[in-house]
């Protein structure tokens, strides 16, 4: 048997030699064998030799050098290098089943890790614990984001789960934001990539991103794989025929089939690539403040200066994996997706409800253990009831997405006409130059030329003088720029359809308690919904609450 002292010294003991095989095996290639040999007989010197081993020339030439150097049998040589060979090819089979595989055990769930799980899972202050976690796990400043990255990770048991843009300057630690919620995803949930091919896409195995999570740290250096991802998330399904040649030189057709739908979390640096294409993914955006900066330095010094307690960042990211373990694929009914409107302000309408409807269908899945149970009459199948709670959480979560989304300036461009507003403020101006702002910030004459020209396309800014030989153009402001009113009708939007959930809400609970005081007659004669109205209701029937507790204000 080999003796494998590591994967660069390998030692098989025979009845006569002891052949010690440096460097290993190869593994790149099949068609050959090539070893380096260190052949022990007795006390006798030391043979060394490179060989291939499938070749029978070289072999044979071994055998008859081993015989004459020693006087052995030539029968007993031949043996035991037949057996050599055989040996090595089965270790180097056994091998090649995990190039390129990460060996790790899968994730175990304790009985106790569980029941804390669960525990958490029930517990009303489960959001605020989530922020807590992930906090500590070293995700600074990014409450609303990483919970939106997180839930979206959670969600790839579902059959529609979430998919996740995030967008960031270089620098920003988008990288450093993936790799802290990888480190909280059970083993076997996800697949971590630094960057990907689009062709890849079509090699991968079904199993492997089936319900699966897909973390790419730079999505940005080839938008190429955009539509096949978009396609994948979307349908579950992709399909790509090509040409292949056989060992005959002959052309044949090939088809390549994935299935599996997948949760999708990237970064890219800019979203001009993204938006244009309506991508069926959520874009959200790291913050960039001179808040966020001295709250990162800080913590980073604290990590330089040994202040960081290792063992709390490691019991924080095993809880947030036991929760996600803890999650059963339920399915999930939103009787309150038809009072969901949107108002016209947003891009893209379509796409953007679909995220938010999605999103609502991921956050009742994080609560499942808080929510009601239904079933529908006609099939008898389960679902768990998004609550109002759910609704307003995804208001709250998505509506700095649902606000940029209503903006027609790129990110950095309203970034910086948000710093030049406040920077006239302060210099009490309204016109300036492309030398007053060089003088004021540290800025690319080349970037500062392409705000400039994209806020006068969009009319956020105006020429009023100067010549662009002679001292630059004057600029002015308008008063096109000021986003609030666009904001406003979007909160009062949201607010107006989370009222109309709740009312509807309350008009559910009311006539459940009246019903269940009501004989079968009563109920009857007192109903005044429609007949519509009525089977829409008692489509589903609530069968229990799987807390036992009323599930309002669990949030």
């Amino acid at each position: 048997m080999i003796k494998v002292h590591n994967p660069h010294l390998l030692t098989v003991q025979t009845s006569i030699f002891t052949i010690d095989v440096l460097g290993g095996v190869d593994l790149s290639t099949v068609e050959r064998m090539v070893c380096t040999l260190r052949v022990t007989y007795k006390a006798e010197p030391i043979y060394r030799t490179t060989i291939d081993l499938y070749n029978e020339n070289q072999t044979d030439k071994l055998i008859r050098t081993l015989c004459d150097k020693w006087e052995v049998k030539l029968l007993d040589v031949s043996k035991t290098v037949y057996n050599l060979t055989l040996q090595l090819e089965d270790y180097r089979l056994e091998q090649l089943k995990f190039k390129g595989q990460q060996q790790r055990s899968a994730f175990a769930l304790s009985i106790e890790d569980k029941k804390q799980a669960l525990k958490t899972l029930e517990s009303s202050t489960l959001l605020n614990q989530l922020t807590t976690k992930l906090n500590t796990t070293g995700i600074i400043g990014e409450d609303d984001n990483a919970t939106i990255l997180f839930m979206a990770l959670a969600s790839h048991k579902l059959n529609n789960p979430f998919s996740v843009l995030c967008l960031a300057k270089s620098g920003m630690g988008k990288s450093y934001l993936l790799q802290k919620l990888a480190e909280c995803m059970p083993h076997g949930s996800y697949s971590f990539h630094t960057q990907i091919s689009a062709n890849a896409l079509y090699y991968f195995n079904s199993n492997d991103i089936q319900n699966k999570a897909l973390l790419i740290e730079d999505l940005e250096w080839t938008t190429q794989m955009l539509a096949p991802l978009a396609t994948l998330q979307s349908q579950g399904k992709l399909v790509k025929t090509r040409a292949t040649k056989d060992k005959d030189g002959m052309l044949h057709s090939t088809t390549f089939e994935v299935n599996g739908k997948l949760c999708l979390v990237a970064c890219a640096y800019s979203d001009k690539n993204f938006e244009s294409l309506s991508l069926p993914f959520l874009m959200v955006h790291l913050n960039h403040s001179q808040a966020q900066d001295i709250a990162i330095m800080d913590y980073q010094r604290k990590l330089s200066a040994g202040l960081i307690n290792f063992a709390e960042v490691q019991q924080a990211q095993h809880e947030l994996k036991c929760l996600i373990a803890s999650l059963e694929n339920v399915s999930v009914v939103n009787p309150y997706a038809p009072l969901i409107e949107l108002p016209n302000d947003i891009a893209h309408p379509r796409k953007s409800l679909l995220l938010l409807l999605n999103f609502i269908e991921v956050i009742t899945y994080i609560f499942q253990r808080q929510r009601a149970t239904v079933a529908c009459q006609q099939t008898g199948e389960i679902f768990t009831q998004t609550h109002p709670d759910d609704i307003e959480l995804a208001f709250k979560l998505l509506k700095n997405s649902l606000f940029r989304r209503a903006d027609e300036l790129s990110t950095t461009a309203r970034g910086f006409y948000a710093w030049l507003s406040s920077y006239l403020q302060e210099a009490r101006s309204v016109q300036f130059t492309a030398l007053d702002i060089r003088r004021a910030k540290a800025i690319h004459p080349r970037t500062l030329n392409r705000y400039l020209q994209e806020l006068t396309l969009y009319s956020y800014a105006t020429i009023v003088g100067g010549n662009k030989h002679r001292g630059g153009y004057i600029y002015k402001l308008t008063e096109l720029g000021n986003q609030t009113s666009a904001e406003n009708r979007i909160e009062q939007a949201l607010q107006s359809n989370l009222e109309k959930i709740k009312k509807q809400f309350s008009e559910t609970v009311s006539q459940k308690a009246v019903s269940n005081s009501q004989t079968p007659e009563n109920t009857t004669k007192n109903s005044r919904t429609t007949p519509k109205e009525k089977n829409a209701k008692t489509q589903f029937l609530t069968i229990k609450n799987t807390t036992g507790k009323n599930p309002r204000n669990l949030i």
